[in-house]
Parts: C-alpha cells; structure tokens; sequence
C-alpha cells in the first residue's frame, strides 16, 4: 500500500464548513421542510395555553410552566407521555430534597451557604453521569431556582409555597403539552422520524432522476438537496435520541439515518457536478431510482414484501463517479430493511445483539471516573461564584447566572461553548430585541387576553421557529423563548418595567463568563481530544470487525458481529454529532491553527471511516448469502480471509502510529490485493468480480486514510 493515496471516486468532497456564510446558514437553516410547520404550531398552541391558564388562575413561575410546554418533545405520543412523566417525577424528587435542606439548615447561614454549593454539585454529577440527559438538567434547574426563594425575605409559608409551585408548573407545562400531542395524534398517526427519511429520499431520487434523464436539475430540487445537504443529518439523531424507542429499533433508525445522510450527500455532489451520463449509466440511474421509490413507499408502509434483495454493486463509472456509491448505499438500506424485518419475525431482543440495557440510570463508572467529580466541581465553582457575587453585590436579578451555569454545562468544550453563545444570545434577541421595544410599543396598548395572546403567540412563533431548526441553532430558539417569557409570564399583568430585561440578560453575561473563565478551563475536555480518540476507537473496531467477518460459519462470531455492527454504528453518529460543535472550540480556543488543521484531518477520516464501513456491510451482506459464497472457490475463500486479516493490521498499524507520531509511519505493501486480484481473476464470476470490486474499493478507502493520517 506504498502507492500514491488515490480519492475513493464515491467520495463527495473533501471536507465541508460549518458556517460556509452566516447569512446563507441562516437561510438554510430557516426554510421550511415537511413537518416543522406542523411541529412549530403545535408548540405555539401548547405555550399559548400556558399563558392563558397561568394568567387566568395566577399560578406562580410561570415562566417555567411556558419553558417545559417547549422543551419536551413531540416526536411520538408515548415518547412525549415517557418524557413528561418523568420530568414530573425527578421535579419533584428534587423539591423535596430541597424542602428537606431548607427545614435543617435554613437557620445556620453558614450550613445554608454549604447546602446550597452542594446540591449544585450534585446537580452537575448528575448531568455528567445521567444517562436521561433531559432528567438531569430538570433536576439541576430545580436546584439553580429555589436559592432566590429562601433568600427573599418573606415568610417561611410563601417560602414553601413558592418552591412548590416550581414543580407545579414544571407538572402544568408538561401535562398541556401531551394533552395537545394526544388531540393531534388523533388525526396524525404517523412516525415524524420516518417521515422525514422518507422525505430525504424523495429529495435524492428526484435528483438522480433528473441527472438520469440528462436534463437540467429543477432549482426546487437544487435548493431542497443543498438544503438537506449543508444542515445534516442532526436533526434526525435528536429526534431519534428523544423517541426512547428499544434497543433493536434505535440501531435499525440509527444505520437508516446515517445511510440516507450519505445518499443525500452524494446526491448533492450530482447537484454540483451535473454529470452527463452514459447510456449504461443511465439505465444504472433509474433502476436506482425505482429502488429508492420503492423503498420509500414500503417504508411509510412499515413492510418490505415486495421489495428484491438488493442487486450486487457493478463497476465503477467514469461519467457519473458517485454512481457506485449511491448503488451501494441503495442496497445497504435493502439490505437493513430485510435484516431488521427477519429479526422482528424471529422475536429478536437487544440481550440477542449484545446492546447494552437502557434501563441503568447512570452510568457504569459514574463513581470511579475521577472526569466526573472534576465536571461536578468546576460546574459547581462557576455557579457558586455567580452566587456569591450577586449576593456580595445584593443584585437579585442577576440570579439568572446560576441557571445560566445549569442550562449551559456539557460534557466537552464545544458544546459547552455553543450553549453559552446561544444562550446569550437568545436573551439579548429575547429581552433586548423583541421584549423592550414590544413592552415601549405594544404591552401598553394591550388592554384585553385575546390581543395579549395574539402577541405571545407571536414571539412564540419566533422562538419555535428558531427552535426547530438543526441541534446546531435550536438551543438559541429556546433561550430566545425562555427570555420572552421571563418578561411575559413572570408577573399577573403586562409587564412595563425595563429592568426585568436588563437584569436577565447581564444575569446570563455573568453565568456565561464565569463558566468560560472557570467551568470550561479546568472542568471539560477537549472535543478535539475526543474526537481523535473516537477515531482511534473506530478503527479497532472495524479492524475486529473485518476478523470476525471471516468466521461467518461460526456460530458463536455472530453476536460479536452484531454487536460491534451497532457499535461502530453508533460510534460513528457520535462523531458526526461533535463535527458541529467542534467550531466552538476552534474559535474559542488559544490554537486555533492547529486545531483547525486537526478538525480537517478529522472530517477527512470520517469519511473515510464511513467509507470503510459501509463496505465492510457490504462484503458482510455479500458473504452472508449462500448463492454467492458457495460460487467461490476453496482457495478464493481463503485468499479473501486472508486479505481480510492484513486489512485489519493495517488498520491496527494506523492506530498504533496515531498513538505515537514521533515514529515513522511506513504503510503497508499492496500484495495482499495483488494475490486477490490473481486469484479471483483465475476463477472470476460474476459474484466474484463484485466482491473484488469491493476489497479494491476498500484498498482506495484504506489509502486515503493512510494519507489522511500520515501527511497531513
């Protein structure tokens, strides 16, 4: 493998850009796609109805009875129904652990001041080592909002009051929000999720349709294929991630997600390089399309009878040099359909395929990884300096920088760092742009509930739009909501006085520096860090994987096979979700040239990582059906195996030198694809030839790994 790094011809780029332009993000991310219309109205209703409830019957923190009817999710019923009954419970495990303290140490200013530092340190652990992220942060906000409670002078009946309505209307907001899912479901039954794959590719057959008919793509088409193409696949992982489904499901959705994200990503270079086809590869096209459509329907239809098994991969194509990849992603979603359906007919479990259980609360090694008490701890230091400092200055409304420090703690410094710009910035559009001018302008001429709820649902609007957009800016549409609410729904009136959206807005400045001088110093790791070592951790994992897929015959290989099949999966959509927190960092680090160099080595490692696994299925799909595994020879089977084994080492000798770079990286001879080669071609069939052109592909792959790793 001494050769020049050749380009895999299915790869679609080279590397892609986060903010391409902020303006032409910001329109991509704000266009309209099936099912946002719906999801943003139906937000808006539930929040209207908060507002309404909350003013009519003058419940107290209403703020937060508005913030959860946007914060829980819709993707399904019973996901929705799963999620509000359990931020129901941790809210209310959490104020009467608050109530508990108050009643022992209220009266002891210094016992008080340590109870307080604790339970925000608890709250941090369990953010950190929670596996129900969502359950976490209720379970910190309750902890972020009661302080201010106890430390108003106002008597101890008002005080328990107080804190018990904060879980109150945390229990109002969730309970409008299902009762709004549940009347909309009686009239929509279908999956979100699957809707929208299937919409995905329908955008890339209309495309290869076009490019099939030799005719110049549609700009509807254009615009809707670039759109899919620059805001990702996030969207979808988050949806998926909300809908609490089983553990064989997730990994079926998961493996879907990625492959249509990568069949749109070709499709967008078809977009972009307007190939000319040949008549082959014109009648290669359209077979692909009537796959893809056929697929599409059944998918919506939840059946795959009559649906073939998927044709095998033919040559590459000068013309059109995605072709191969399209074919091969097409038959890689057959193929999972068929499995995944044969799997539901056999009654399979997730204990069958090796996954771990979803029902352990925290993690394995919550206790003895020494990464979460340092998480525990800065977050806990950067909050309770914001309390300290709004006490020593006797500023209550600054009080919002202990939320601030809760809603904005993550695991890495990205994400971190995305939160926090997010954050401020959806409260300086919230209170600054959209609440001061409409309190000057509009609140005072408002004088009836019907034109104050034509206003809210307004602002609502704005927020929810904002909101269902990619993970990359939705968080900003909830603090844009969060703020407008805090100037709306926080008082029984319309609220007049200017400082309640100073007082936020500086709140939230001071929570977010204190967690970038404190929290995002000395308590979170590098995204780049661990990103390079998810890599790292890829790359056993395929090579294990290439072994294993040696041993088909044997029994006791298949579970592993399995498992390490989800595993690498899963791996994989996790590095595709830090690719779009990882800018964060970049920016917002000390070395920003190299990391940015390191950025690029990485997304051009993940693709072809991607590359290699989705040909590791393939030649897996393959050699699993008897048809063409009994076509080979004895000796063809063992020179493939054999080939299979060197493969892994190379990976492994890749990962050996990324562990230590002062040593020289020699990369390794071709003679193994040489031999194959000889030996196929001296038996060649069709099946044979298909399985050649895959361990030829999987050489390019290997190469331009090989490049990635040891020039750049």
């Amino acid at each position: 493998m001494a050769t020049a790094a050749a380009q895999s011809p299915e790869r679609p780029r080279q590397e892609t850009r986060f903010w391409p332009s902020s303006l032409e993000f910001l329109r991509w991310e704000l266009l309209p796609y099936p099912g946002r219309i719906s999801t943003a109205i139906r937000m808006v209703v539930g929040a209207t109805l908060v507002m309404i409830i909350v003013m009519t019957f003058q419940i107290p923190s209403g703020v937060l009875a508005g913030f959860y009817s946007l914060l829980v999710a819709r993707e399904n019923l019973a996901a929705t129904f799963r999620q509000a009954v359990t931020i129901i419970v941790v809210a209310i495990a959490a104020t009467a652990l608050t109530l508990a303290g108050m009643m022992l140490f209220r009266d002891y200013p210094i016992a008080y001041f340590f109870w307080v530092v604790a339970t925000l340190g608890l709250g941090f652990f369990l953010i950190r080592t929670s596996t129900n992220y969502g359950a976490a942060v209720a379970f910190g906000f309750v902890f972020a909002l009661n302080p201010p409670i106890w430390d108003q002078d106002l008597g101890t009946k008002a005080q328990v009051a107080a804190t018990l309505w904060q879980a109150g209307a945390i229990a109002i907001g969730v309970g409008v929000t299902v009762v709004t899912e549940a009347v909309y479901r009686l009239f929509d039954r279908s999956d979100p999720l699957i809707s929208s794959i299937a919409d995905l590719m329908l955008a890339a057959q209309r495309v290869i349709d076009d490019v099939a008919e030799r005719r110049t793509i549609p700009e509807a088409d254009r615009k809707t294929i670039l759109q899919y193409d620059l805001t990702g696949a996030g969207r979808l992982r988050a949806s998926l991630a909300r809908q609490g489904v089983d553990s064989i499901l997730r990994a079926q959705r998961t493996a879907m997600i990625a492959l249509t994200g990568h069949l749109i990503e070709l499709a967008a270079e078809l977009v972009r390089t307007a190939p000319l086809p040949t008549d082959e590869d014109v009648s290669r096209l359209r077979r692909v399309s009537e796959k893809i459509g056929r697929l599409r329907r059944r998918l919506c239809q939840d059946t795959m009878n009559d649906i073939p098994p998927a044709v095998l991969v033919r040559h590459p194509s000068a013309t059109v040099p995605v072709l191969g990849g399209i074919e091969r992603t097409v038959e890689l979603l057959i193929d999972l359909f068929h499995r995944f359906h044969r799997a539901q007919s056999a009654d399979g479990s997730s204990r069958e395929l090796g996954l771990p259980s979803q029902h352990r609360l925290i993690v394995p090694d919550a206790f003895s990884n020494p990464e979460y008490l340092r998480f525990a701890f800065a977050g806990c230091a950067a909050a309770s300096l914001c309390y300290v400092l709004y006490h020593g200055i006797d500023w209550p409304g600054l009080s919002t920088s202990v939320f601030t420090c809760v809603a904005t703690g993550a695991s890495t410094i990205g994400p971190s760092v995305q939160m926090q710009f997010f954050r401020l910035a959806g409260f300086v559009v919230g209170c600054l742009i959209i609440g001061i001018p409409a309190q000057i302008l509009i609140l005072p001429h408002l004088d009836t509930i019907f034109g104050f709820a034509l206003f809210f649902a307004a602002g609502t609007a704005i927020a929810a739009w904002f909101a269902t957009s990619s993970p990359r800016i939705s968080y900003f549409g909830l603090q844009v909501a969060l703020a407008f609410f805090f100037i709306n729904l926080q008082e029984f009136h319309v609220q007049t006085d200017l400082s309640v959206a100073r007082d936020r807005v500086v709140g939230v400045l001071l929570g977010v520096l204190a967690m970038g001088f404190i929290f995002d110093r000395f308590g979170l790791k590098s995204d780049t860090g661990q990103m390079r070592k998810e890599l790292e951790q890829n790359l056993r994992m395929l090579a294990r994987f290439g072994v294993l897929s040696t041993g088909l015959e044997r029994a006791e290989d298949i579970p592993e096979i399995r498992r390490l099949r989800n595993q690498i999966n899963g791996s994989l959509t996790s590095l595709a979700s830090r690719m779009d927190t990882i800018q964060f960092e970049i920016a917002y680090g000390r070395h920003h040239e190299p990391d940015f160099a390191e950025h690029r080595r990485i997304l051009r490692a993940q693709a072809a990582l991607r590359s290699i696994c989705a040909l590791d299925l393939s030649l897996l799909h393959y050699r699993a059906r008897s048809e063409i595994e009994s076509a080979l020879t004895r000796q063809q089977r063992a020179e493939l195996n054999h080939f299979l084994d060197q493969y892994s080492d190379s990976l492994l000798r890749i990962v050996a030198w990324s562990e230590n770079e002062a040593q020289a990286y020699t990369p390794a001879d071709d003679n193994s694809i040489r031999r194959l080669r000889q030996i196929f071609e001296q038996g060649a069939s069709p099946s044979s030839q298909t399985i050649l052109d895959v361990c030829e592909q999987l050489i390019i792959s290997l190469h331009s790994l090989e490049h990635t790793y040891a020039v750049s």
